[in-house]
């Protein structure tokens, strides 16, 4: 921060008391001189604030319903370095934030709360941004003990409300998570969320326990999804209770880890299991040696020589301060299109978070870590990675692979670059370059991988030459295109009898259907067969080779999407059924634009003859494919099929979508 002449910071002599009871709470407020404050956090307990004498504080320790007394400490804004030149942004850059932005994701919708100094309320960057302001106790130009700020101590900004910034430092936060795009300044990583004001910190960047608490305590309140908190202070019983009511709550707490370049030195609430602690990253990606590390890292975001905007000026800053904004507009990213915090927030009896909600949130807190990026740094520097908000608003990965099957055993796999919720894998058909009938088989989906092979039938001896194939990993659900195409992906059960799937939507026009087995839960080869596809459903069964028998119930993964041109989530598409037509013998697919990079993907939609046969492509290129249909011969060499429809979509380029 920009140094401004600072009068002696006095330690406060408030103590505060935490009680289980209504008895406590009356007995602290009886032993007080007098009352600050009483905070209600719920089922976790209350927290009396004031001044005590020592005989007090001693005779309220002794109580059995007094679950702490301590002293109302002080907290700072992680103070950061600031200059008036305008460089090249680089941290919403390095995120990603831009592609998110471009997909339609800016944040709008979400609730950010940031707990600082203030935001400059008329700031052109950020006021058609602005939600509602608090000041807790200091309001603009006071500072946190009730005197005026000097004129060295404020940065002269006019108060128009008592939550404006006097003071910059909460203005530089909120415009790296949500300045406006617009054509001045910077951008923020979520240029339509709505940034709430919580003045919890003076002129000076200080505040107190009692105040950041409160500030918790009413963004859980309001109902708002994300508190940000570039602050740093000791541990406190009194933010303990607060970020875990607010936890409890659903709100997603992000907090600075703190600008002393220690390790095992997190400050607080940053080092509370329900906050996301986060270090302060370089350009070139190694740690910015202000920030403070240990166990409790979560995330690293950039944090050195972020560009932003002041209440008179760009800005240029480093701090960790810097860096926890990019993650909490990153989760706002996703929390306005409907993710939670995190779907698993159990407590043990002595009211701790357990070790395994901790190590497995899910939701939003889940996803970031899912997502996060891998540096290179050391988990108590970045935890599980540098956060990357293309790749946590993912719903899905498209790529291609080559490969060769040496025996029926050798299975590879994909990992993919986010994490998906309830995939579906979908893959083939393959090349043709071994003359062998074969297929592709998908097992082992989760959220982040699944593992495939080139499958032969089973008269076959299982080894295949190198094929490449396509593939779409993706979550299930519905889904609508910028085009108005409706898709959905979904899954069932089914064995080798025609199974009825309906539909979760109804679809404006006969949607393509492509479908693959997600198990194996019996070895033999098998493919899907579709028929009868409507608006509202489709028939699916599996199909052995035709000297096998039964088989085994296997789940079904499946997307139905309506044809046409269009972009899931930026990426462009198109969705298409042949004419009748296609048979063993090859037959050419004009694709409706031109692809650089086609990805591949088809599956038989009808079921017109019954031998078992899958598909094979060949000349694949930027405008058209050539496909057949190839039986299998385990009874007889006659490989002649019927004619088919078969239902296709490509995408553009490989990478997550």
């Amino acid at each position: 921060m920009t140094s401004r002449g600072q009068s002696t910071v006095q330690p406060t002599t408030e103590y505060i008391v935490g009680t289980t009871s209504p008895a406590a709470v009356n007995a602290a407020q009886s032993h007080a001189t007098a009352v600050k404050r009483v905070l209600d956090f719920g089922n976790i307990g209350q927290a009396v604030a004031g001044r005590f004498p020592a005989p007090a504080r001693d005779a309220l320790r002794r109580r059995n319903d007094v679950r702490y007394v301590e002293k109302n400490g002080l907290v700072r804004a992680v103070n950061h370095g600031t200059t008036g030149r305008q460089v090249l942004s680089w941290g919403a850059d390095r995120i990603n934030s831009e592609q998110a932005n471009h997909k339609g994701y800016t944040g709008k919708g979400a609730h950010i709360a940031i707990l600082d100094t203030g935001i400059d309320s008329d700031h052109p960057d950020l006021q058609a941004n602005l939600g509602d302001g608090k000041a807790f106790y200091y309001s603009c130009n006071t500072l946190f003990d009730g005197r005026p700020c000097s004129e060295t101590e404020t940065n002269d900004n006019t108060c128009h409300h008592p939550w404006d910034d006097d003071d910059d430092h909460g203005t530089i936060v909120a415009a790296i998570a949500g300045a406006i795009n617009n054509d001045i300044d910077v951008v923020g990583v979520a240029p339509e969320a709505t940034l709430h004001a919580l003045k919890v910190l003076d002129c000076r960047g200080i505040g107190d326990y009692l105040g950041i608490a409160e500030g918790i305590k009413y963004t859980a309140d309001q109902g708002w999804d994300i508190a940000n908190m570039s602050l740093a202070g000791a541990e406190a019983y009194v933010m303990r209770d607060a970020c875990k009511y607010a936890y409890e709550k659903g709100v997603l707490l992000v907090g600075a880890t703190g600008n002393r370049g220690c390790e095992g030195c997190v400050s607080y609430p940053a080092a509370y299991p329900e906050v996301i602690a986060v270090t302060a990253s370089t350009s070139t990606d190694t740690l910015a040696d202000i920030s403070s590390t240990g166990p409790e890292v979560e995330l690293t975001a950039p944090g050195r020589y972020i560009r932003s905007v002041s209440s008179r000026y760009p800005a240029v800053v480093t701090g960790t301060s810097a860096a926890a904004p990019h993650v909490s507009a990153t989760a706002a990213l996703l929390m306005a299109n409907g993710y939670l915090n995190a779907t698993n927030t159990a407590y043990d009896a002595s009211g701790s978070l357990t070790q395994e909600s901790y190590n497995n949130p899910g939701g939003v807190r889940g996803k970031l870590r899912a997502t996060a990026e891998d540096i290179g740094l050391t988990t108590n520097q970045q935890g599980y990675g540098l956060v990357d908000a293309e790749a946590a608003i993912a719903v899905g990965q498209r790529g291609s692979v080559s490969t060769n099957q040496p025996n029926r055993t050798t299975w590879e796999s994909i990992t993919s670059e986010g994490s998906f919720t309830n995939p579906v894998a979908l893959m083939g058909p393959p090349s043709t370059n071994g003359g062998q009938p074969c297929h592709m088989r998908v097992r082992e989906v989760t959220d982040e991988s699944f593992e495939y092979q080139l499958e032969e039938w089973a008269y076959l001896d299982g080894s295949h030459t190198t094929e490449t194939a396509h593939y779409l990993f993706m979550n299930e659900g519905a889904y609508t295109t910028p085009a108005g195409l409706r898709a959905e992906v979904g899954s069932l059960q089914t064995d080798q009898t025609f199974t009825r799937e309906n539909f979760f939507q109804t679809f404006t026009t006969i949607p393509i259907v492509i479908s693959q087995a997600q198990t194996v839960n019996e070895a033999d080869p098998v493919v899907t067969r579709n028929r009868n596809v409507s608006s509202t459903g489709f028939d699916v069964r599996l199909q052995e080779e035709t000297s096998g028998g039964n088989h085994a119930s296997e789940t079904i993964g499946y997307i139905a999407i309506e044809p046409g041109i269009s972009t899931l989530n930026g990426v462009p598409f198109e969705a298409g059924l042949t004419s009748d037509t296609v048979t063993h013998n090859w037959a050419s697919i004009a694709f409706q634009r031109v692809y650089e990079e086609p990805v591949f993907i088809a599956n038989l939609q009808t079921y017109d003859g019954s031998d078992p046969a899958a598909l094979r492509y060949q000349n694949l290129g930027g405008s058209a494919v050539d496909i057949r249909v190839e039986e299998e011969q385990s009874v007889d060499t006659e490989t002649g099929h019927t004619s088919e429809v078969v239902s296709y979509l490509v995408f553009e380029g490989q990478d997550i979508i």
